[in-house]
């Protein structure tokens, strides 16, 4: 089982940017991780639980669609002084990450996967790397097949035959 107020401390210490990392439950309540200490906190506790409960109904919308475009694995908003990164856990919990914009979203995502959820992260890895190393031997099989000499045209192939007897001049 995964300890999210661990994960959520880890995310906090090693991206610098983040500034709240923590589990969110379908009611807005945080149950696990927080924000980082001496924070400036731009919302109300009111205005972050509305917050919250904005993410949870946006990830909402989207399962409705799941069925045709796959399941969300996050959700990046950038505003324009934060920006808020969305992961869903369950059908009942986010892991939502509130970061300063200029961070790398991508890395945190990735992060966060890869600790919430280790060996489907590594098994997904190892697919990538499996379509790249297919990729590359489709690449280097196209390169290396050695192209037979081109062979004679037809029109080479036939010989004109000339009259070589000399013409009479007239004179």
């Amino acid at each position: 089982m995964t300890d999210y107020n661990e994960v959520s401390k880890q995310v906090l210490n090693i991206f610098p940017l983040v500034k709240f990392a923590g589990v969110v439950n379908v009611k807005g309540v945080v149950v696990a991780g927080g924000y980082k200490e001496n924070v400036e906190q731009l919302l109300t506790k009111d205005e972050s639980k509305m917050s919250m409960h904005y993410a949870i109904q946006k990830r909402e919308l989207y399962t409705n669609l799941a069925y045709k475009i796959g399941k969300e694995r996050s959700a990046i908003t950038e505003f324009e002084k934060v920006a808020l990164i969305s992961i869903p856990l369950n059908s009942n919990e986010l892991f939502l990450i509130r970061t300063d914009k200029g961070a790398d979203y991508l890395k945190i995502v990735n992060y966060v996967y890869s600790k919430i959820d280790p060996k489907k992260h590594i098994r997904e890895e190892i697919r990538m790397i499996q379509d790249e190393i297919s990729k590359l031997k489709k690449l280097q099989q196209t390169k290396t097949v050695k192209r037979k000499p081109a062979g004679k045209t037809a029109a080479k192939k036939k010989t004109v035959k000339r009259n070589t007897t000399k013409r009479k001049t007239r004179r």
